[in-house]
């Protein structure tokens, strides 16, 4: 099982244990109700965190080769990320025009992303077209150069 994978497991392992205590407090407190939706929510929430099938994301040289050949935006990130979660939706449906690259699944990629970082693998660490590297960018400026090369194409 890789990194990447563990972590996701954990989330999940999170997600329910979290849903159970509050569930469990809700219910103490006598509102069966919420705790009752406390539990379902949570729930979803897990199954939607649990990996259900092995997603291969992009390799680090491959996305460089796209970036090269078409300018395509490359997305370093994590699954677990916050802020690369926040990204992903911030970009909706833009973000199918970047390249994302699992730095968990990808030791090359790490290395990258500890290289243009100085030693940390913050993510999500962009690239853009003209090559710069941006660590936690705001998702508008990804968003324009995803526009830029939407109308580009």
């Amino acid at each position: 099982m890789s990194r990447s994978q563990r972590a996701q497991w954990w989330n999940t392992a999170v997600v329910i244990v979290g849903g159970v205590l509050l569930s469990s407090v809700l219910s103490l407190l006598r509102w069966h109700l919420a705790a009752a939706l406390a539990l379902v929510l949570a729930l979803v929430l897990a199954w939607l965190a649990a990996p259900r099938k092995r997603v291969t994301t992009p390799q680090h040289w491959d996305a460089q080769q796209r970036l090269v050949r078409d300018g395509r935006v490359i997305v370093y990130w994590r699954p677990g990320c916050f802020f690369c979660t926040r990204l992903r939706l911030r970009l909706g449906a833009l973000r199918d025009q970047a390249t994302w690259v699992d730095i968990w699944s990808d030791p090359e990629a790490a290395a990258f992303v500890r290289d243009v970082n100085g030693g940390a693998e913050t993510v999500p660490t962009v690239i853009l077209p003209d090559g710069e590297a941006c660590t936690n960018p705001d998702p508008a400026l990804v968003r324009r150069h995803l526009v830029t090369m939407d109308k580009a194409a």
